[in-house]
């Protein structure tokens, strides 16, 4: 049996050890020191400053929802309540740039105690030196035990238990790979986790491995000479009891999905997504984008199109059923189980097409549905007609009346607007929408905890009582920001030049004045005007506050997802930045000369099409792990991706291969790089998104022009390392400084990336006087 370790400590964060009270005072503003003035002392006055990106990363976070945490809106149930509603818990994350490591908090409070005093006390502080969250997935195991996986410093991720009476932290698991996901059930003693399979050498001399026949392994981990793609796509199943070191390997039919897994509470059965290793022909009816474009695409030398089902695993025997005979789109549903474990809701899902009823079926085609499975039976009682979950939502029984509580968390297109609840009960003939019991998500009984923010008010936790009104601060994760000089948000709409409007979200300088004029700064993707964002929805390259502290507007834009793998997809995201540019050159707020761009991720490709097809000037751009159409970036992911080529080939109006090349030659920004006048910096965050950046690097460097690639190969899409975000957020203020502002930073460290600035800037010249040359002549 593990050794439980000592709690952090109990009652209120001024009784922690030093170290740790300096960690968590900047989120935990209930705890203040008093200091004692004489009568003649005058407060020390401080001049707020600018934002920079230390402070960006910095910055204490509530770790919420996966909802929350892709930016969407606030409603997303910021507090995890005891089964008996005594208690509840929250987590939080702060950056450490010194160290290179997110601090995260498990932090508890006494729901009696919320109104009138409350009280945190800290149940777990763990420190991730990786991109892994130090703490997630939270869950309560009884009235007292909290489950959560978890990692310290240079460890691995393990499912961890933590007592909330005697403050014991107890590490469950010690596999040899990351855990990535768990399911306990009360009262059991025998849980369930999911943990990566470790990277196999592609090359293995002493098994006479010295090569290797081609098929359907990545480019990227052939360089490489291990599976990578295959250990972070695919995970082994154990079981494990709390006082026995032994793992034991549960066979499943198919490959499992790296998700979540949920477990009865008799711990009977657990669902879990697994791979479909053959598609049905019928499941060619489901109008899903996502789903067509891997049942549709005939997979190259044994290719896998990581399409995947719910299965329904019998623990005891091993034996694996299909729970849907449906294809999982591109997020993971919801699933709740009964607390008698004789059914499961799942939500966010398609039901199968092989009903007679023909316009029930045509419905399940296009739309995500909620349902009931009976077990073990696998009988289907559809729950609603309506699409309430179309990306993602939540779902709990209400516990004082049995009712089925939904929550719709993403709004994508669905009947039920995002963030709105819905209550269901069953009844004789079936399902029936009913009233909403008196609290929802958040809520405990009386008790309603729920985050405040929008664009220009930072976080802060509220406990509300829901009959009396009564309020109270639980929370204000940071407030040192009453020191810092921000820049105002204002939510804007324009017309693109297609004709089509965007909203945006405008960040004016500290020190905006009106009548002159500014850099402008276009960050891609997003907006939400019920968000606080230092820097953009993502931290990838986005620095929008540290930028108007320079002196930029900046502005974040939304997208149109409407076209998406069509060839109007990036014609449509080049017009929003026109339209932003005519928007704010005719307030009178930019100097239009002085525009850059960020795309990030999908986005990339509306950059790179303004950068080669756009007859407006962009003064300069960055591309952070960005989307690409062209030609190398397509034959680089085949054969192992195959199921990706649709998307190429939809962008650019056919394959490039045959009469098919001459859309390439129009449409692709690869075969345009001629065009490109803006200096470019691209980041790619991992082996693959590096082959993705090739063409535009080595395309620009052939061609002459100012054109840089940093390569961070150990992060992820969405930076997580402080030093990694320190290395892309600043460098997007550094870079968009040196080319809109003529700026650059004193600091003697920076020596070397100036020295290198300064000879594209040579390079940009001398391009600019041969063009104008050959104009002339």
């Amino acid at each position: 049996m593990k050794q439980p370790h000592p709690g952090i400590g109990s009652g209120s964060l001024a009784r922690l050890v030093p170290s740790i009270v300096t960690c968590l005072s900047i989120i935990v503003p209930t705890v203040r020191s008093q200091v004692v003035r004489t009568k003649t002392s005058v407060p020390e006055k401080h001049e707020a400053r600018p934002v920079t990106v230390a402070d960006a990363i910095e910055m204490t976070k509530l770790v919420g929802s996966p909802a929350y945490d892709s930016g969407t809106s606030t409603e997303h149930n910021p507090a995890l309540f005891s089964p008996d509603g005594t208690h509840l818990v929250i987590v939080t994350r702060k950056g450490n740039i010194d160290k290179n490591i997110n601090d995260y908090a498990l932090i508890l409070f006494d729901t009696n105690q919320v109104l009138r005093s409350p009280t945190p006390v800290v149940l777990a502080l763990l420190s991730s030196s990786s991109n892994r969250p130090g703490i997630q997935d939270i869950q309560w195991v009884d009235d007292r035990t909290i489950a959560f996986l978890g990692e310290n410093t240079g460890e691995l991720q393990q499912v961890y238990e933590v007592d909330c009476q005697t403050k014991r932290l107890t590490k469950l698991t010690s596999h040899s790979t990351s855990v990535i996901a768990y399911a306990i059930a009360p009262n059991e003693d025998r849980f369930f986790f999911q943990a990566h399979r470790p990277a196999e050498a592609l090359f293995d001399e002493k098994a006479g491995r010295d090569s290797l026949v081609v098929s359907s392994q990545r480019l990227s981990d052939l360089l490489a000479g291990e599976s990578r793609w295959g250990s972070g796509n695919f995970v082994d199943l154990f079981s494990k009891t709390r006082n026995r070191e032994e793992e034991v390997p549960v066979r499943t039919r198919a490959d499992l999905a790296p998700a979540h897994i949920w477990l009865s509470p008799d711990a009977r059965y657990l669902i879990g997504a697994t791979l479909v290793a053959h598609i049905p022909d019928i499941w060619n009816d489901y109008k899903d984008r996502w789903v067509q474009e891997r049942v549709r695409t005939s997979p190259l030398h044994g290719d896998s199109p990581l399409l995947y089902q719910y299965s329904l695993i019998d623990t005891e025997s091993g034996q694996t059923e299909v729970l849907l005979d449906a294809p999982l789109g591109d997020d993971i549903p919801e699933v709740l189980w009964s607390q008698d474990s004789n059914s499961v809701v799942v939500a966010g899902v398609y039901l199968p097409l092989d009903i007679a009823d023909t316009t029930e079926r045509k419905l399940r085609q296009s739309k995500k549905m909620i349902a009931e499975i009976r077990i073990p039976s696998l009988d289907i009682l559809p729950i609603s007609s309506r699409e309430i979950c179309s990306l993602r939502c939540s779902l709990r029984w209400d516990p004082r009346s049995d009712k089925l509580v939904v929550e719709s968390t993403i709004y994508s297109g669905s009947s039920v607007p995002d963030g709105a609840s819905l209550a269901f009960q069953r009844a004789a003939a079936g399902w029936a929408e009913v009233e909403l019991p008196n609290f929802g998500q958040g809520h405990s009984g009386q008790i309603a905890v729920n985050l405040e923010e929008d664009m220009n008010t930072r976080p802060r936790l509220f406990a509300k009582d829901t009959q009396t009104g009564q309020k109270s601060l639980l929370l204000d994760f940071n407030p040192q920001f009453k020191d810092l000089n921000f820049g105002q948000v204002q939510d804007v709409t324009f017309k693109a030049t297609d004709g089509r409007k965007v909203s945006a979200g405008l960040y004016l300088p500290p020190h905006y004045a009106k009548g002159n004029t500014y850099p402008l700064v276009i960050q891609t993707h997003a907006w939400n005007p019920e968000r606080f964002w230092i820097d953009g929805p993502w931290p990838s390259a986005f620095a929008a506050q540290p930028l108007a502290g320079k002196g930029f507007v900046v502005l974040q834009l939304s997208e149109d997802l409407h076209v998406v793998s069509t060839p109007e997809e990036a014609p449509k995201e080049a017009s929003a930045y026109e339209g932003a540019v005519e928007f704010l050159d005719r307030l009178g707020v930019i100097d239009r000369n002085r525009v850059g761009l960020i795309g990030f991720s999908r986005t990339g490709l509306g950059v790179e099409h303004a950068l080669t097809h756009s007859k407006y000037h962009f003064a300069a751009a960055i591309i952070a792990d960005g989307s690409d159409d062209g030609y190398f970036s397509y034959l680089s992911i085949l054969p192992s991706l195959s199921w990706r080529w649709p998307d190429f080939e939809g962008l650019n109006a056919g394959s490039p291969f045959g009469s098919g090349l001459s859309a390439w030659l129009k449409n692709s920004s690869g075969f345009n790089l001629a065009r490109v006048t803006a200096p470019v910096r691209e980041e790619a965050y991992h082996p693959s998104s590096l082959l993705y950046a090739w063409e535009w690097f080595a395309g620009l460097s052939r061609l002459g022009k100012p054109v840089e690639l940093i390569y961070m190969p150990d992060a992820t899409h969405v930076l997580v390392k402080p030093r990694d975000r320190l290395n892309s957020q600043q460098g997007s203020v550094d870079w968009f400084c040196f080319w809109l502002r003529d700026e650059e930073d004193p600091d003697s460290a920076k020596a070397e990336q100036y020295a290198r600035w300064r000879e594209l800037r040579k390079m940009e010249q001398e391009n600019e006087a041969k063009a104008k040359a050959a104009t002339v002549n």
